[in-house]
């Protein structure tokens, strides 16, 4: 596990199968799973996944549409959990890894030729946000990009909706509880986010038994992302002292876990920390992200490079760049994390980053992934200006910054 240095000495962090997290708090505990309500409805533990038939009466569901895609499906994940409604039950599985228009418009049409009455988002972050989007449309007129939170806000979006159940089966975007849906659009070129807390999914099942088939890299690149959130969300410039709460809880939960589920990927007490790191990643995102999502969501506009992998990529260097304006907070989480005992938090901080990506089975540089091109940077800056994400990022950005961070991360 990836437990942090009780004397600020981070060359000090012990590898795997070391002494438990400093970071004092409880993990979850075994046995049935919890419910709680924070900011949605929530099922969380080992077997959770088996009230779903409950969770959909409950929302007066009969007729769910479930939401997956076609590697879930030949993982065997999907059958057992639509096979109590038998022929009420439709599912939708073509779902890309960074989810399209149209593979919005193609599961609209089966929901409504089904004659369903409620979503199961089933899947990763890409089947969950195609699964709001699809609940979106049912109810509201025009095309996703009506609903631009870059360029109309929050207010188009009513609460009127269909029930929607999210049940992650990775731990890493936190989708479950953020209230957006991220989309490829053909009228913006990028990634686009609808966001509203009517978004929020009526009830998320959170079971880490559906994680242990991830592969090693899987769920690395996960991991990061999710770590990546707790991080930008406590250093974003949106005050809200709850989610900083949440986002340092995360991380304690995913240090604990993460090397671990690389290592040993069939440990269900990692897999735990995992998706509750994950899910405190999703609640903590309420606050705000930064600059490296921006970046994320610029440079994955392509749908060939996995969001984790280059949020794990680019956080070291959005550290750096960030320090130069807001030290204070900066220096507040590393501390927070127990680091900087010695001097040099914020160092202290970045070098933890960087020592993580390096103990991972991740690249390290956007040079060694396929599909980007260093030619393109300009047009990745571009990309990112137009994304929201930066806008809560502790330092301004600018077109030159973000083009000086690509290639100090090429």
């Amino acid at each position: 596990m990836l437990n942090l240095p009780p004397d600020g000495d981070v060359a000090s962090v012990p590898v795997a199968g070391s002494a438990p997290a400093t970071l004092a708090g409880a993990s979850p505990a075994p046995g049935a799973p919890s419910v709680f309500t924070f900011p949605n409805r929530i099922v969380f533990g080992a077997g959770a996944a088996a009230t779903l038939p409950a969770e959909l009466a409950r929302l007066g569901v009969q007729r769910p549409l479930f939401v997956t895609d076609a590697g879930l499906i030949a993982a065997g994940l999907v059958d057992p959990l639509v096979g109590p409604f038998d022929s009420r039950a439709s599912v939708f599985s073509d779902v890309h890894a960074n989810p399209t228009e149209d593979d919005v418009l193609s599961g609209l049409a089966v929901y409504r030729e089904a004659g369903c009455d409620g979503i199961v988002g089933l899947g990763g972050g890409s089947p969950i946000d195609c699964a709001k989007a699809i609940r979106l449309l049912v109810t509201h007129p025009g095309r996703l990009v009506d609903y631009d939170f870059t360029r109309v806000g929050i207010e188009p979006i009513r609460p009127d909706m269909p029930p929607m159940v999210a049940i992650p089966t990775t731990a890493g975007t936190g989708s479950e509880a953020g209230r957006g849906t991220l989309i490829q659009l053909p009228q913006t070129g990028r990634k686009t986010i609808a966001l509203s807390p009517h978004l929020l999914p009526s009830a998320a099942i959170c079971d880490p038994e559906l994680t242990l088939g991830l592969s090693p890299a899987l769920s690395a690149a996960t991991g990061m992302d999710a770590l990546t959130h707790c991080v930008e969300s406590f250093l974003s410039t949106t005050f809200n002292p709850i989610c900083d709460g949440i986002a340092v809880e995360g991380l304690r939960h995913l240090f604990k876990g993460l090397e671990t589920v690389v290592h040993d990927g069939s440990s269900l007490e990692a897999r735990t920390s995992m998706m509750m790191g994950a899910l405190l990643g999703g609640i903590s995102f309420h606050k705000g992200l930064g600059v490296v999502h921006s970046l994320s969501h610029a440079l994955g506009s392509e749908g060939r490079v996995h969001h984790g992998t280059l949020n794990a990529i680019l956080l070291p260097h959005a550290l750096r760049f960030n320090r130069a304006t807001a030290s204070p907070r900066v220096a507040e989480l590393a501390r927070r994390l127990g680091l900087g005992r010695s001097g040099d938090a914020e160092g202290h901080l970045v070098t933890l980053m960087e020592l993580v990506l390096i103990r991972l089975p991740l690249p390290r540089r956007l040079g060694d992934l396929e599909g980007l091109s260093r030619d393109r940077i300009p047009h990745y800056a571009a990309l990112a200006m137009q994304d929201h994400c930066h806008r809560t990022n502790p330092r301004p950005c600018t077109q030159a910054d973000m083009e000086g961070l690509l290639e100090r991360a090429w």
